[in-house]
């Protein structure tokens, strides 16, 4: 690290140290829920005559992840907002020569339009992005974002269907994006109000190869759970995913997931489930290919509006179409963990999976290994936040002449501060690496193997919520 962003880096340390320590006697002994600018106040209408958090109830084993339940209004809603971010990075992605510490400026402008539609047996979650931005490195360019996260819930009777789809188009990896470790800062989204389609992130095409190439993503749901009784039901669901590059020299894919599983309350906290899954992986242009049979036994533990727990394994069949090498069947494993956690003005979160991946775009195939995990404390209109993410890819010698297991990681950490009831300003730091991929990417879009440093500072406004009905 050089000696001006060692210097960058203690003075913004020093900003947080005071902009901090004034509101920790009162953050121990005010005794309330963290905030978010949506629910000081802005919120107090929609959510009258209603609890403040439901239940989740969202069947373990389904295509969507367990949560704390949701700040859910009985009405109806529209939430526009829309934000700034500049950023400068220094060692961007795409920097001549590999050491490079020239920084590189952009900017990004957001506009964000959140939906909650509610009626007597169904509800609609949607959440659309469009971001532009602008940068001041040549390699870069300017480019555009977008994302859609897409979620109807059905019921009637013992059934309940669920439809839904993700779509991103990035000007590189969703994993750790824009330096941000993701979109939660472009604008408020619905998961400001405590809601969110929470799909299962094994489902999604996997992007946690640190690249600078434009892609599209896109995976669309369907799930009916059906009530065999108060404590036991049956859950079935299917999901067609693709990930496609616009850059040359990145590999294309889609995938075909399927599963059932058999869910039973053991008490009112606490759930068991075994389940069946399929995976098909396809790569165009290439005689080899990939599927995987998985059975599960999982666990998870819910208490409204404070903890949620799930945590699954068991073992994975790996059936290979036309191998390079090695056996057509491997005996392998398959697991998945994650932890939710809310208490006055903390939160944070963990996740782990380990599962067959359809490479990130740069293999055939992998083995992929994904840890992330957040950690938040309020203090009155002030709140820090620290987040990690780290992801292991190993290739798989039936469909990859490398021997390779590429690694990448970021940390990062931010402290925001809420301005009226619909406002936030925040100034972040983040830091990431990818290992070399130089064995099986030589185009300029692949992350060189050095540290890329980050410094954001952002706005987000939204407007006030329009109820619909």
């Amino acid at each position: 690290m050089s000696r001006k962003q060692l210097t960058i880096w203690v003075l913004l340390t020093a900003i947080v140290l005071i902009a901090l320590r004034p509101r920790a006697t009162y953050a121990q002994d005010s005794g309330q829920a963290p905030k978010s600018p949506m629910n000081v106040d802005g919120m107090a209408a929609l959510e009258s005559n209603a609890p403040t958090d439901m239940p989740d109830t969202r069947p373990l084993g389904g295509v969507q992840d367990l949560s704390l339940g949701s700040q859910a209004s009985r009405h109806s809603f529209l939430l526009p907002s829309f934000g700034v971010i500049s950023q400068v990075q220094f060692n961007p992605y795409e920097s001549k020569p590999a050491g490079n510490s020239s920084p590189a400026t952009s900017t990004y402008v957001s506009g964000r339009l959140a939906l909650n539609k509610i009626s007597a047996r169904s509800e609609t979650l949607l959440d659309y992005l469009a971001a532009g931005a602008f940068a001041t490195n040549s390699n870069q360019g300017n480019s555009i974002v977008q994302s859609v996260d897409f979620a109807e819930t059905i019921k009637g009777g013992r059934w309940s269907h669920v439809f839904g789809d993700q779509f991103t188009y990035l000007p590189g990896s969703s994993f750790n994006f824009g330096g941000l470790g993701g979109l939660g800062n472009f604008g408020l989204g619905l998961s400001s109000v405590g809601l969110t389609p929470g799909f299962r992130q094994d489902l999604v095409p996997n992007q946690s190869v640190l690249t600078n190439a434009a892609a599209i993503s896109n995976a669309a749901f369907v799930q009916t759970t059906y009530a065999l009784g108060y404590r036991s039901s049956l859950n079935f669901f299917g999901t067609y995913g693709t990930l496609h590059f616009l850059d040359n020299g990145f590999q294309n894919s889609s995938s075909v997931s399927g599963g059932a599983s058999y869910g039973y309350l053991l008490s009112p906290l606490n759930s068991m489930a075994v389940s069946y899954g399929f995976n098909r992986f396809i790569f165009p242009h290439l005689p080899v290919g990939a599927d995987s049979h998985t059975v599960q036994l999982s666990f998870a533990r819910r208490i409204t509006g404070r903890m949620s727990f799930q945590a699954g394994a068991g073992p994975e069949i790996q059936v290979y179409r036309s191998p390079l090498a090695g056996s057509g069947t491997v005996l392998s494993w398959t697991a998945n963990a994650g932890v939710n956690y809310r208490l006055r003005e903390w939160g944070a979160s963990l996740y782990y999976s380990h599962s067959l991946g359809g490479g990130s775009g740069v293999l055939a195939g992998a083995e992929a290994d994904t840890v992330s995990g957040h950690l938040s404390r309020g203090f009155g209109k002030w709140r820090g936040f620290t987040s990690v993410g780290y992801a292991r890819n190993r290739a798989l010698q039936q469909t990859s002449i490398h021997v390779i297991a590429p690694q990448s990681w970021f940390g990062g950490a931010q402290i925001s501060r809420g301005f009226g009831t619909l406002g936030s300003f925040f100034l972040s730091y983040n830091a990431s690496r990818q290992s070399s991929l130089a064995a099986v990417c030589s185009v300029p879009a692949c992350a060189s193997n050095q540290l890329m440093q980050t410094i954001s500072v952002g706005y987000n406004w939204g407007f006030r919520p329009i109820v619909l009905e």
